[in-house]
């Protein structure tokens, strides 16, 4: 059984996003110029230990490789062979690229995506640049741009979203980013590779955003937290195979992890 987690806002948060929580409950897991950044409950992170050792545990995020490296929780007595970064750009075995996977994406997108330099300039032409306050290109693939949340327009992103759309991109706000992002690339056909790899045959995910939406719907079962852009555009239910915690915050987590145990020993008792 395969575990396909993202990681902020689903199982580890910032003290901004984890809602409130007693200092005590907390375990540091990520680490960045001397300053403790993100957390999980010391519940949720010794559930995840013991899971890792029964089943593939499978970050999956958005963060580029050197931004999930910092992430010191994730070695701690957590087993973790598989891990997807970059939004599905990258594929992880054994802290390892895989070169199979690595070509394969780079191909698709090269045969059926609008490269970089226009996709960026369609969204140059429609944002105010009074709004925009940095931006990156992430692994010569997507691009992850901050904004002032406040000053983007009501119906912005659907225009963009429209308009990308004939370029064989889509988009996504959280918080403050914004990601441009190919087709191709997405979180559900990097789990649906690791699967054939690490030859599962169950996959439970988890996750809050839209740029998690492709893996919790290819997979055997799925749960967001009651916070997100998954939450707020299903409001908690007609998710169709997604399930939803009854926590938002730091808390989910430890829903979403009972529930992959539950997935398991379910599995176990089966198989």
């Amino acid at each position: 059984m395969i575990f396909a987690c993202d990681l902020d806002q689903t199982l580890i948060y910032s003290r901004r996003s984890m809602g409130p929580v007693g200092e005590s409950e907390l375990v540091p897991v990520e680490k960045y110029e001397g300053e403790d950044l993100s957390f999980m409950t010391r519940a949720a992170y010794s559930r995840l230990r013991e899971l890792s050792l029964e089943l593939d545990f499978v970050p999956t995020t958005t963060r580029i490789y050197e931004q999930y490296e910092r992430i010191h929780g994730l070695t701690d007595g957590i087993r973790v062979r598989y891990a997807i970064v970059s939004n599905g750009g990258r594929v992880l075995v054994d802290g390892r690229t895989d070169a199979g996977w690595d070509g394969m994406i780079r191909e698709a997108v090269r045969l059926t995506a609008a490269p970089g330099e226009e996709a960026k300039a369609l969204f140059d032409r429609l944002a105010d640049p009074r709004w925009v306050l940095k931006e990156r290109y992430c692994d010569g693939l997507f691009y992850a741009v901050v904004v002032d949340r406040d000053g983007v327009p009501d119906g912005w992103m659907e225009e963009l979203t429209g308009e990308l759309a004939g370029l064989g991109w889509n988009c996504s706000l959280q918080g403050r980013k914004m990601y441009l992002v190919p087709d191709p690339v997405s979180k559900g056909a990097a789990v649906r590779y690791v699967k054939e790899l690490a030859g599962a045959s169950f996959v439970f995910a988890a996750g809050d955003s839209l740029l998690d939406e492709s893996m919790l719907r290819i997979a055997d079962a799925a749960m967001a937290p009651a916070h997100g852009e998954l939450f707020r555009m299903y409001g908690g239910e007609n998710g169709g195979s997604i399930g939803f915690a009854r926590r938002s915050g730091i808390g989910a987590s430890e829903e979403i992890l009972d529930a992959a145990a539950k997935c398991r020993r379910e599995a176990r008792h089966t198989g």
